[in-house]
């Protein structure tokens, strides 16, 4: 499936990068070998930025904790992580700030035909805006067009 996904130029190739689906070394891989084709997702359920506890997906019980969010049975029930600190985690194994971002926004828009809409900034498309720090990568503005809005917004 992964050389059939490669010889379609047109093809995507999404990726969870919440460091528990996939490790380090196949994110690297696969941003090689998909280069300017990857989706950063975050397969995140409704418990995702709140804290450890019971929660429910499609009328099974999850239990969240830490980065886990697991059915009874130990099955990962999904992810806690915002695609945001998915961004994050790629750049934490290797992947470049810019791939990442890349893989974060216009890619996606891309994969869907909104490219000309969202996923970048350039004069008439909307634009919602995270401030980084540039060393720690910590957000340090939210821009939600032209609202600025508290970092409790995230949460």
């Amino acid at each position: 499936m992964i050389g059939a996904a490669f010889d379609q130029a047109d093809c995507f190739a999404e990726l969870i990068c919440d460091g528990i689906h996939i490790s380090a070394p196949v994110v690297r891989a696969a941003f090689r070998l998909f280069a300017g084709r990857i989706i950063l997702i975050s397969d995140s359920m409704r418990a995702a930025g709140k804290p450890d506890g019971t929660y429910t997906l499609g009328g099974l019980e999850v239990t969240v904790h830490g980065q886990y969010a697991t059915l009874a049975n130990g099955t990962l029930a999904g992810s806690v992580t915002p695609l945001y600190e998915c961004m994050r985690t790629a750049v934490s194994m290797g992947i470049p700030l810019e791939d990442a971002v890349t893989a974060a926004t216009i890619t996606p828009c891309r994969s869907i035909g909104m490219d000309g809409q969202y996923g970048s900034l350039e004069p008439g498309k909307k634009a919602h805006l995270l401030l980084l720090d540039q060393q720690t990568l910590d957000i340090r503005q939210i821009i939600k067009g032209s609202v600025q809005l508290p970092l409790s917004a995230l949460h």
